[in-house]
């Protein structure tokens, strides 16, 4: 019996092995559709109040999940996430305004599922410890991390942008 090749079979053929060598078009070695990108840094073992000029602000416009870890080596402050669905970067360390639009934003502890209010953040307290949450970001723009009042210990925070498509 003679095979017949035609000149769509071997394109679909050729196109297939492309993209199981470009790793799967965006899907993971499970088959989901999650896009995930580079960790980023918001606060590298930090050792002080948060300042402008040590606040990392990132574009999360494309993303609808910011993963989370925070790192502390006997840190004592209050930790809150804080986002803005303006265009352009908002100052974080500056006072709310019309002009200036971000707030506290409620995030979720990976260990327990447990909502923590964005307003209330989580106190650390002497606290040595790797911790991991999530915000739910889908409207926003620009998010980072703020740690005040610094009183003690380091805090390293870093973030992971996801999006499930």
């Amino acid at each position: 019996m003679e095979k017949n090749f035609s000149t769509k079979k071997i394109l679909l053929w050729v196109a297939g092995i492309l993209v199981t060598l470009a790793g799967g078009y965006g899907v993971n070695e499970l088959g989901a559709g999650r896009l995930n990108y580079q960790e980023r840094t918001w606060l590298n073992e930090l050792a002080a109040t948060t300042t402008a000029s040590n606040i990392v602000v990132s574009n999360v416009t494309d993303f609808s999940h910011i993963g989370v870890t925070v790192a502390s080596t006997a840190a004592s402050g209050t930790l809150k996430f804080a986002c803005s669905m303006q265009d352009t970067a908002p100052t974080f360390t500056s006072t709310q305004s019309a002009t200036n639009r971000w707030d506290y934003v409620d995030f979720t502890d990976f260990q327990n599922n447990t909502s923590v209010d964005g307003d209330t953040g989580i106190v650390l307290a002497g606290t040595t410890d790797v911790r991991q949450f999530y915000i739910t970001g889908d409207n926003f723009r620009w998010c980072t991390a703020m740690l005040t009042p610094w009183t003690a210990g380091t805090t390293t925070v870093t973030m992971l942008p996801a999006n499930n498509q």
